[in-house]
């Protein structure tokens, strides 16, 4: 059983509307999702910063689309909001949880956030790749951390038990995360001293998540895990190995980042592969320590 913390299926559908959820194109569709032993998957809600409408509005729109396209028209795909609605899924039915990527989309407006919040988002990442009214970012301003909205977002975040997701914020910014938030996590990072990326979070900073027991989902982002044109499942496998050597046997996920992406992982190109993935992991890890990254390690901090 797998908890994939990160796609952007939702910015497909929405891209496109004519598709729906059983699209061949997507790497997560509802054919491919049913046949894999993916559990819970997490929509993210990313709207582009150079979208020339409104973000709030869009993201609105993202959050119509998760029900009417993803979760309606299939009995056995449930919208899943805590602990105790994974744990109560029926063996034929699978989860579907919203987050957020990005908090351009509420502007300086914590009314607007707590509004997302309350639609069932569960995981709020600060920031994308441009700097933004919370926090500097790891590809623009990186020595900028949380600004005092910034801190004011996390406050909310940590009142309604929400997840602070650091993928793709600054070195600053997680330093500053890291003091204020209760539930901080990476939905889809790799580890920097194994292939150096700025997407990729340092050996620091991961032992200080490893200490509060914080998710850090591994990404199956090619180009954030190995140099090449051929990036393969023991490349990934790597990073987590690594992440395991340094103490993070309590925080190690998966975030896929599944739709999200041109290039793929060889033998792990869709939803459906991830039985390559977990296949490979338990050649070499217990089945407890498996069960830890496929599940535990995510709905531990789930209210």
């Amino acid at each position: 059983m797998v908890i994939d913390m990160h796609c952007d299926a939702l910015l497909k559908l929405w891209e496109d509307r004519s598709k729906t959820f059983d699209d061949d194109d997507l790497h997560i569709s509802y054919s491919k999702w049913v046949e894999s032993p993916v559990k819970v998957q997490c929509f993210a809600i990313f709207v582009p910063p150079e979208i020339n409408e409104d973000y709030f509005n869009a993201a609105l729109e993202m959050v119509d689309l998760f029900h009417e396209k993803v979760v309606k028209p299939y009995d056995n795909i449930k919208w899943v909001q805590s602990k105790e609605d994974i744990e109560t899924l029926k063996p034929h039915e699978k989860g579907a949880m919203l987050t957020l990527e990005g908090c351009h989309v509420v502007g300086e407006d914590l009314h607007k956030l707590r509004t997302l919040l309350r639609l069932g988002i569960k995981a709020v990442g600060l920031t994308w790749n441009n700097t933004n009214a919370v926090s500097g970012t790891c590809v623009e301003e990186p020595e900028k951390g949380l600004t005092a909205f910034g801190k004011e977002v996390v406050q909310v975040l940590n009142e309604y038990k929400v997840y602070t997701d650091c993928s793709h914020l600054s070195p600053a910014g997680i330093d500053d995360v890291l003091k204020y938030a209760d539930y901080p996590m990476f939905s889809h990072s790799n580890a920097k001293s194994i292939y150096a990326h700025d997407r990729n979070v340092s050996d620091e900073h991961l032992k200080q998540f490893f200490n509060k027991k914080a998710p850090v989902g591994l990404t199956f982002v090619p180009y954030f895990t190995a140099e090449g044109d051929e990036v393969t499942i023991d490349d990934l496998v790597k990073h987590l190995d690594h992440l395991y050597e340094l103490g993070g046997q309590d925080s190690i996920a998966f975030g896929s980042d599944f739709d999200g992406i041109s290039k793929t992982i060889k033998k792990l190109e869709h939803i459906g592969d991830y039985d390559n993935l977990i296949q490979k992991v338990s050649e070499s890890y217990s089945s407890e320590d498996v069960h830890k990254f496929s599940y535990d390690n995510f709905v531990r901090h789930l209210d």
